[in-house]
């Protein structure tokens, strides 16, 4: 593994380009909001050196554009206040400059969690309560690595999308009109006895962190099998996520007692299920999830798991989302959050996992002006998380996160290696650029 070492340059707070009118200088986080923990959601963007912007200039280049953007994300440059509300006082974002020792292609030639760790912003160093945080990460040969972190209270993956977007846009011209984004907590009522919220998840102890690749034709070997046992046109996260979680289910039972179960947790963008839907840019938080558990032998084989996958979904929607409003949707996930105790306390004793997908956002159409990312990743230090990720040519990247000897069983497994690579070689990614 290539070690590198990344300096910190320099630290800046990037305001927005023109003043919070007073009449939104509060904004109120949505139960939804609420109910979330304070973790950073990040995502990764390499970009190579097309030559058309100077490195030096590019820094200065996404500032000006990211304070642009901020004027329209006017909440993502203010401060938490309390539990329930965001004061947009346009106290900024964290902007960091950054070395990188070492040539982007030494970095993608075998992509290690550990190196990749490295460009992430530290939130403990910008200890400002900035709830956006860019690195802007420089390597020898003029690529460059743009990670964003945002807190996960104001906003889920599509609306981090969407700010990613309108970021690129502004960058590639900067006479552009950005569109107004819709903050959906504007929108939606304010509980009258909004339940106990969670307010920080700790990073996974003991816990490591791989990247497996599924290639677009292992994939389709996947969803052959599952369609041969009678579920039909099944999807490429839906056979990618079975397979991790079958296989997650044989290592928890070697190294857990026999009354543990695992239980799997998938979330779910609303946005696009109610009636009518929400648009792409509508910005907070709007996801629900639905659980599966498999009870016995019979519910755990790959055909069973996708299945259940299915239905969970279909019975989640049909509950929150299908033929309904905003608000009634809204109202019964919060009727949901009230019972959260009860949720506790049935998944207490057992072990969780939680999958995001971030498959089907345009991450990788990001282009900031020089071209768009050759490679986009996301990864989490969080115990048992899964996160999705496109990979172009129809295959899928999972990041997944164990604790240290479940995953070094997990790394073993036959089927896993059957229809993944856990440690790709540069010939893989560099034939998606």
């Amino acid at each position: 593994m290539v070690t590198i070492s990344v300096d910190i340059t320099s630290t800046e707070t990037i305001k927005p380009s023109s003043p919070t009118p007073p009449h939104l200088r509060i904004h109120s986080l949505s139960l939804l909001d609420q109910h979330i923990h304070n973790l950073y959601t990040p995502v990764l963007l390499f970009y190579s050196n097309d030559g058309s912007v100077p490195p030096s200039n590019r820094s200065q280049h996404l500032k000006l554009s990211l304070s642009k953007t901020l004027t329209k994300y006017y909440p993502f440059a203010g401060r938490l206040a309390g539990s329930r509300s965001i004061n947009c006082t346009d106290e900024g974002v964290g902007f960091i400059d950054a070395r990188v020792g070492a040539v982007l292609s030494e970095v993608l030639e075998r992509p290690e969690p550990e190196n990749l760790d490295l460009l992430y912003p530290s939130v403990g160093l910008w200890n400002r309560g900035s709830l956006v945080i860019v690195q802007a990460n420089f390597f020898a040969c003029g690529g460059l690595a743009i990670v964003t972190r945002v807190l996960h209270k104001v906003a889920d993956i599509c609306a981090l999308n969407a700010f990613l977007n309108d970021w690129a846009v502004a960058a590639r011209d900067n006479q552009a009109a950005l569109e107004t984004p819709l903050f959906i907590s504007a929108m939606l009522p304010t509980p009258s006895d909004p339940s106990a919220v969670p307010t920080s998840v700790r990073e996974g102890e003991n816990c490591v962190t791989r990247r497996i690749v599924f290639g677009a034709s292992k994939i389709a070997q996947l969803k052959a099998m599952v369609a041969k046992g009678g579920l039909q046109n099944p999807t490429s996260v839906e056979v990618v996520l079975a397979l991790i979680y079958k296989n997650a289910m044989t290592v928890t039972r070697g190294n857990s007692s026999s009354s543990t179960s695992l239980i799997l947790i998938q979330t779910v963008n609303l946005r696009p299920r109610i009636s009518p839907p929400l648009p792409k840019n509508s910005i907070g938080n709007f996801s629900w999830f639905h659980s599966i558990s498999p009870k016995d032998e019979s519910e755990k084989n790959l055909i069973a798991i996708v299945g259940a996958l299915r239905k969970g979904i279909a019975q989640m929607c049909n509950k929150y989302a299908t033929n309904k409003t905003a608000n009634q949707c809204y109202s019964l996930i919060c009727d949901s959050i009230r019972e959260s105790e009860k949720l506790m306390h049935k998944y207490g004793g057992t072990t969780v996992f939680l999958c995001g997908s971030f498959c089907g956002y345009p991450l990788s159409k990001i282009n900031f002006g020089w071209g768009e990312p050759i490679w986009v990743c996301s990864a989490s230090k969080i115990k048992n998380r899964i996160i999705l990720v496109d990979g172009r040519g129809g295959g899928i990247e999972a990041w997944v996160t164990m604790e240290k000897q479940d995953m070094a069983a997990f790394e073993r497994g036959e089927e896993i290696h059957g229809f993944a690579s856990l440690y790709p070689s540069s010939d893989y990614l560099f034939s998606r650029i």
